[in-house]
């Protein structure tokens, strides 16, 4: 009998047939697969000899005709394995019973006996590394051998609500199977552990509906199939949902009560499970009321409230919170260790101080006058921030809202003065604390300057108030802060120990010098500067990185460069040369004596602690008296060369202290003296003088020559102008004497052209008009022009008396010659003419 049970044959009256697997009635063919009755003794051997190949339809006689060794030796066989199959099947009961539903353990045995007998060492390589299985639902779920085994550790792990995400996977995938898995799925995703929040898709949620429709009329699970449709849906439950859900309200399981209450928003019966044993219980029943704003939470939160209590409460209270949260919160806080800062301040911030009311304001300023100067400076600086943070709208906060926010402020003030120096350094550094200095007032100034005196966190409080002009910008505060942080630096500046603000409010301006909203800040410095000049060192050496911007400022307000030099170069941290330069670059001639005696006389009173600074001022002045020197201006010559010869005699007595004097630290970044530039200028300025006086020499010599040169100049043109004018009456008395010449010739020349007449008798051919309009138209005319000719008369003024030129003369003796050749009587007359005596 003992075989029998560990071969799983029988369940109650029935033995399971071996051709597959079902129970039937004993000794009865099988009605499902037509196997033969076998006794349920031989069980084993059937099922081996069927694995083996036999036929079911011959089974039940080829078992019963097996030798009884044979069907020992095969039960024995079979039954080693239906027992490792045992463990497994134990496993599983174990775990259905942490299940809502029956059946999954005869399920899986079941598949077991259809799966059996097998190779043997298959099966061990399968199951041995396992077993013993540990009882652990992580484990199981996982690593199971098994994998019907394996989704039952994952559904009972999923109910239990501490699944790991691939048991919460496999239960969705099990969620679209068949049958009492799929059912159990959907129970197990919307336990009230699980189910909020129900991360499902569309898909599933579907999915779940409808198996909850389907087993609404199954005992024991129809109401939680009703809670399981609740949980998934959005609509209003139908009717059959609603009466699954009030019939497991009013059962006796507690569980189910308390699921279906959830489901019906029954605020009573929910509370009632805040005194629950479980812890987890109460935290999710804490959450539920508080979601759903439940007044019957908040007086016990008052009463018996503690931080785990307050931290359930936040975790889903809506906002605005209910009536009577707020007041049950705060009292909650002031009785705590700690006052719940954080869980409180996250909760504040979830909307303005301004949207919370007057009534809410007074609360939270209550609050903060008992708790507020007890907390870490930095969570009380956050409150305050919160409370000074101005809300979206443009009002302005009513009185009662300003003081209750002047609460926060002032409880802050305390915090933070009793708070350890590394708390007050992370508060300045807060980007909050943008809101307090913003709302500080003449106390809070009075804390400023104190802390800013400290040597640990005063650092860090000058770079918030350096930081303040900007970041009032990025808090969106009132324009008005801008010079209010003016007003804050000089506040923390005014007053004794100035001197330990020195360094640090040097390292922060150095460190902040370029943002927005600085101006401000270096008008305050100045304006400061201006005031008291028994500060303007400190300031100077504070606001170093300011410097440039400051001199601007001291140039805008003095046009006198040596005024400049003689406020600024003692005071300056950057030392005398730089102030030098303006003192000395592009200064007039008229003005450049008496700034090179006050650089020589500043450089003197320096020269026996930083030589070479001195050194080097001095250099700078040498070559802008170089550069005088070589203008040559003759205005200002002698006035240079005093201020050369001044520079001459104490530059041996200066170079001597240079050339002694050890150079300190604070000139580490100049590696030289610069004695040999100003020796060299020096030198230059000499050479520069000796050239102009032996070129002033030259210049008189070569006046004295000139003027003598100019004398024998004067004399030569003297004799020069003596000689023209004798020449020019020579000239006047020739050219006299030459027109008469000439006045003579005209007049031979006209008297010989008219009055001279051949001494011949005359004939008509002598007056014969042979060429008409010509200068010498009749043979008379051409004879006495020969005739004067070669009397020896002017030929010019023969030609000017008869209007003749010589290229005319030519022509027209050419025409008498052509016409004499024609006319030999013409010729004969103009011979004859010719050869007579002409009177």
């Amino acid at each position: 009998m003992s075989a029998l049970l560990d071969s799983g044959v029988r369940r109650g009256a029935e033995v399971r047939c071996p051709g597959c697997t079902r129970f039937i009635p004993t000794d009865v063919a099988c009605p499902h697969c037509l196997c033969g009755p076998v006794p349920p003794e031989r069980y084993g051997a059937a099922r081996e000899l069927l694995k083996s190949g036999v036929d079911r339809f011959a089974l039940a006689s080829r078992t019963a005709a097996l030798e009884p060794s044979q069907v020992e030796v095969l039960a024995a066989r079979y039954a080693r394995q239906w027992g490792v199959a045992l463990w497994l099947i134990e496993d599983a009961r174990r775990i259905e019973s942490r299940l809502l539903q029956r059946g999954f353990a005869r399920d899986m045995e079941d598949s077991w006996a259809a799966q059996l007998p097998t190779d043997e060492a298959l099966l061990a390589e399968r199951i041995a590394p396992f077993s013993p299985l540990p009882d652990s639902l992580a484990y199981l779920s996982s690593k199971a051998p098994d994998a019907d085994l394996s989704n039952m550790a994952s559904l009972a792990w999923v109910h239990e609500g501490t699944f790991s995400e691939d048991a919460r996977s496999t239960v969705r995938y099990l969620l679209h199977q068949d049958g009492r898995v799929a059912v159990e799925a959907m129970l197990a995703l919307t336990r009230w552990r699980n189910a909020f929040p129900l991360r499902l898709t569309p898909e599933e949620r579907e999915r779940i509906r409808v198996l909850a429709l389907g087993v609404l009329d199954v005992p024991d699970i129809g109401a939680r199939a009703a809670v399981a449709w609740t949980r998934v849906s959005r609509d209003a439950p139908p009717a059959a949902v609603l009466a699954a859900l009030h019939q497991g309200l009013y059962g006796s399981d507690l569980d189910v009560r308390f699921e279906c209450a959830l489901s019906l928003r029954d605020e009573v019966e929910v509370a009632q499970a805040l005194d629950s044993p479980d812890a987890d219980t109460v935290t999710f029943v804490r959450r539920m009321l508080s979601a759903w704003g439940s007044a019957l939470l908040f007086p016990r939160l008052k009463r018996e409230g503690d931080e785990r209590f307050v931290q359930d409460v936040l975790r889903d209270l809506p906002f605005p919170p209910p009536e009577g949260a707020l007041e049950a919160l705060l009292t909650v806080s002031v009785r705590t260790v700690g006052s719940l800062a954080d869980e409180l301040l996250g909760f504040a911030k979830r909307q303005s101080f301004h949207a919370w009311g007057l009534e809410n304001q007074r609360r939270w300023a209550r609050w903060a006058r008992s708790v507020l100067r007890d907390l870490p400076a930095e969570t009380a600086l956050h409150f305050f921030g919160w409370a000074a943070t101005p809300g979206d709208n443009a009002e302005a906060p009513e009185e009662e809202e300003t003081e209750a926010m002047w609460s926060f402020l002032e409880e802050t003030v305390h915090a933070i003065d009793r708070g350890m120096e590394k708390d007050r350094i992370a508060c300045f550094k807060d980007f909050l604390f943008v809101h307090f200095l913003h709302h500080a007032g003449v106390d809070e100034q009075r804390r400023l300057n104190d802390w800013a005196r400290d040597p640990h966190s005063g650092e860090a409080l000058l770079e918030a108030l350096v930081m303040f002009p900007s970041r009032r910008e990025q808090a969106r505060l009132p324009a008005s802060g801008v010079e209010h942080a003016a007003r804050l630096l000089m506040a923390v500046w005014e007053g004794p120990g100035q001197h330990l603000l020195v360094a640090p409010m040097s390292r922060v301006a150095r460190q902040w010098s370029a943002y927005s909203g600085r101006e401000v800040l270096v008008d305050a410095v100045w304006q400061r500067f201006q005031s008291h000049p028994s500060e303007r060192s400190l300031l100077l050496a504070a606001f170093a990185s300011w410097r440039d911007r400051l001199w601007e400022k001291q140039r805008e307000a003095e046009p006198d460069a040596l005024v400049r030099f003689q406020m600024w170069w003692r005071l300056d941290p950057v030392g005398l040369y730089p102030h030098a330069e303006p003192l000395l670059d592009g200064a007039p001639l008229e003005v450049l004596p008496a700034r090179l005696r006050a650089l020589w006389a500043a450089a003197e009173e320096i020269v026996g602690t930083r030589p070479r600074t001195a050194s080097l001022s001095v250099s700078k002045g040498a070559w802008a008296l170089l550069r005088a020197v070589e203008s040559d201006d003759p205005r200002y010559i002698q006035e240079m060369e005093a201020e050369l010869a001044y520079f001459e005699s104490r530059l041996p007595a200066f170079e001597q202290r240079v050339r002694t004097t050890p150079s300190p630290p604070e000139e580490s970044n100049i590696h030289r003296d610069f004695l040999d530039d100003t020796l060299n200028a020096l030198r230059m300025m000499r050479e520069r003088r000796d050239r102009r006086r032996a070129h002033e020499e030259r210049e008189r010599e070569r006046e004295i020559e000139r003027q003598v040169a100019e004398s024998r100049r004067r004399d030569q043109q003297r004799r020069a102008e003596e000689a023209r004018v004798a020449a020019e009456a020579l000239e006047a008395a020739r050219l006299v004497e030459h027109a008469q010449q000439q006045a003579r010739a005209l007049s031979d020349a006209r008297r010989l052209m008219t009055d001279l007449q051949p001494q011949v008798p005359a004939r008509p051919l002598d007056r014969e008009v042979l060429f008409p309009g010509s200068a010498l138209p009749t043979l008379l005319h051409y004879a006495r022009m020969l005739k004067a000719l070669q009397g020896g008369a002017d030929v010019m003024k023969l030609f000017e008396v008869v209007g003749l030129t010589p290229t005319a003369w030519a022509t027209q003796a050419n025409a008498w010659g052509q016409m004499m050749v024609g006319r030999p009587e013409l010729a004969i007359r103009f011979s004859e003419l010719l050869q007579a005596p002409w009177a």
